[in-house]
C-alpha cells in the first residue's frame, strides 16, 4: 500500500508555511535547508540521519508547526508513536489559526492515534483525510480500509471480548525485535531477532535495527521461563539478514531464509535455502533450493511446508515478484524430498493487492495461517486462517481481537498438541514499539483447527 505521507511530501512543503516567528534571514535559511534536507533523507529512508537533521532546524526555530509535522512523520516511521504523537500535537497547537493541515497531515494523525489503540480519534482523522483527497484517491491510498479496520475495533468493544494474548517470556522479549517463534519440541523454541549479538555485530545505518539472526531458547523449569542459547546457530547464521520459518516434526529438515543481498550473493533479494541433517537439530550450512521458479531476483521467504499430507506435500512461500499488481503474496509448489513442482500463486482471495506474508501451513495440509495488511482487519498485520478442502482453499478468517490487535501480528505458529500457539506482535516499551514475542492458550475456543 502506498505510502501517502511520503508520496505527497513535495506537495506538502510548497503548501504549508513556514510557521517561524522573529527569525534573521540568515536563521530563516538555514531553517530552510535543513527542513529541505531533513524531508529528502527521509523520503530516502534514511529516518536516522533525518531525525538528526530535523533535531538542528528545530534548534533554530523550536515553535514550527510544520517542522513538527515531520518530526512526527519520522518518528512514526521509527515506531516511536508516543514520540510522534507529542510533535503532532506540538504541530497542532503551534498551527496559525487562519491554515490547516493537507490531507497527508491528517492521515498522519491517524495513523499514530492508529497505532496507539486511539481508534476513534483515529476515525475523526481518517474521514478528514479522505474528505480533503476525495473518495477515488482515499481508497486508492488506503484511507478507506484504515476507517474500516478503527470501525471494526469498535464493534469489537460493543460486543465485548477477552484478550487471550500473552507475552512470552521476559528472558526473550527485549527492546529490540523478535519474532518468528517455532515450537519445535517439548521445551525447545526457535526464533529470529535483531539484537547486539547478531553474526557479524553490524546493524541498518537506516534505522540502527541490527541485522537478524536465529536463536534457540530451552525452557528452564527451575526458572519457569526460557534461556536463549547463543552458540546453536553460531555456524549458520551469516552476517545478513537469516530467518527461520518451518522445522518438520522430526528435526531433520529446516526452511531458512537468507538475504543474499548482505553476503554470498545468489540472487539479487532473500533467498529459500534447506537444513537437513541425519539426527535430529544437528544442522549445519544452508542449501539454497535451486529450483527453477521457486527462487527469483525477487524476494522469496517465510517457507512452510506439510509433512505427509495425504494430498501430497506441499511448500508455501512469500514473494514480492508481482509487486507491480501488488506487494507480498502467497506461492506454493509440491515437495518431494529436494524436488520440487511448478510454482504458482494462492488464489486471489488469499492474495490481497497488499501484502500477505508468515505463513504456517498445519502438517496435514489442512490449514494455512498467514498475516495480511489488507484483508479486513484491525489495523497494521492480522492473523487468518484458510481451510483447504480438497486442493480448495476457503476465504481468510480473521483470528479475532482476541489475538489481533490494532498493531503488526505476524508469524502465528500452532501447537495442535497442547492447544497452543506462539505469534509475533508490536508491544511498547520505553515509548518505542518493536516486535516481541506472544503466546496463547488455546483451550475453551471453538477454532476449527483444533478440532
Amino acid at each position: 500500500m502506498k505510502n501517502l505521507i511520503l508520496v505527497l511530501s513535495t506537495l506538502m512543503l510548497a503548501l504549508f508555511s513556514n510557521g517561524q516567528t522573529k527569525l534573521s534571514t540568515t536563521e530563516k535559511a538555514n531553517y530552510n535547508r535543513l527542513l529541505n534536507k531533513g524531508v529528502e533523507t527521509l523520503n530516502a529512508g534514511r529516518l536516522n540521519e533525518a531525525l538528526e537533521t530535523f533535531k538542528r532546524a528545530e534548534a533554530i526555530d523550536p515553535e514550527a508547526w510544520k517542522l513538527a509535522y515531520w518530526m512526527a512523520s519520522c518518528h512514526y516511521e521509527l515506531n516511536s508513536y508516543y514520540t510522534a504523537e507529542n510533535y503532532i500535537n506540538n504541530a497542532l497547537r503551534n498551527m496559525p489559526e487562519n491554515e490547516d493541515g493537507d490531507a497527508p497531515f491528517y492521515e498522519l494523525i491517524g495513523k499514530i492515534n492508529h497505532r496507539l489503540g486511539k481508534v476513534e480519534e483515529a476515525i475523526t482523522a481518517y474521514k478528514k483525510c479522505a474528505i480533503l483527497m476525495g473518495s477515488k484517491m482515499a481508497k486508492s491510498y488506503g484511507i478507506s480500509s484504515y476507517i474500516s479496520q478503527c470501525e471494526l475495533m469498535i464493534q469489537a468493544k460493543k460486543q465485548g471480548f477477552s484478550i487471550l494474548r500473552k507475552p512470552l517470556s521476559i528472558q526473550l522479549n527485549s527492546l529490540e525485535d523478535e519474532y518468528a517463534p517455532i515450537i519445535a519440541s517439548e521445551g525447545t523454541l526457535f526464533f529470529t531477532a535483531r539484537r547486539p549479538e547478531t553474526t557479524g555485530e553490524t546493524s541498518d545505518p537506516d534505522n540502527s535495527k541490527y541485522f537478524e539472526d536465529v536463536y534457540r531458547a530451552q525452557w528452564n523449569p527451575i526458572i519457569s521461563d526460557y534461556e536463549i542459547d547463543y552458540e546453536f546457530f553460531k555456524q549458520i547464521n551469516t552476517t545478513g539478514f537469516d530467518a527461520l520459518s518451518y522445522v518438520n516434526s522430526s528435526g531433520t529438515y529446516a526452511l531458512f531464509t537468507v538475504n543474499t543481498e548482505m553476503t554470498e550473493k545468489t540472487t539479487k533479494g532473500s533467498d529459500l535455502f534447506e537444513l537437513r541433517s541425519d539426527s535430529p537439530f544437528v544442522w549445519e550450512s544452508p542449501t539454497l533450493i535451486k529450483q527453477k521458479g521457486l527462487n527469483t531476483d525477487y524476494f522469496e521467504g517465510s517457507a512452510t511446508s506439510t509433512e505427509g499430507s495425504e494430498m501430497g506435500d506441499f511448500l508455501i512461500f512469500v514473494s514480492d515478484r508481482n509487486a507491480e499488481t501488488s506487494g507480498l503474496d502467497l506461492f506454493t509448489c509440491t515437495q518431494q524430498e529436494s524436488i520440487y513442482g511448478e510454482v504458482s500463486a494462492l488464489p486471489k482471495h488469499l492474495n490481497s493487492p497488499g501484502n500477505e506474508t508468515t505463513p504456517m501451513i498445519t502438517s496435514d495440509g489442512k490449514y494455512l495461517f498467514f498475516s495480511s495488511d489488507e484483508l479486513p482487519g484491525f489495523g497494521g498485520y492480522d492473523i487468518f486462517y484458510s481451510i483447504n478442502e480438497n486442493g480448495v482453499w476457503s476465504m481468510p478468517v480473521n483470528l479475532g481481537p482476541e489475538i489481533n490487535s490494532v498493531n503488526h501480528d505476524t508469524h502465528f505458529n500452532l501447537d495442535t498438541k497442547n492447544n497452543k500457539a506462539v505469534f509475533a506482535s508490536m508491544a511498547e516499551k520505553e515509548g518505542y514499539f518493536s516486535y516481541d514475542l506472544f503466546g496463547v492458550d488455546l483451550t475453551g475456543t471453538d477454532f476449527p483447527f483444533l478440532k
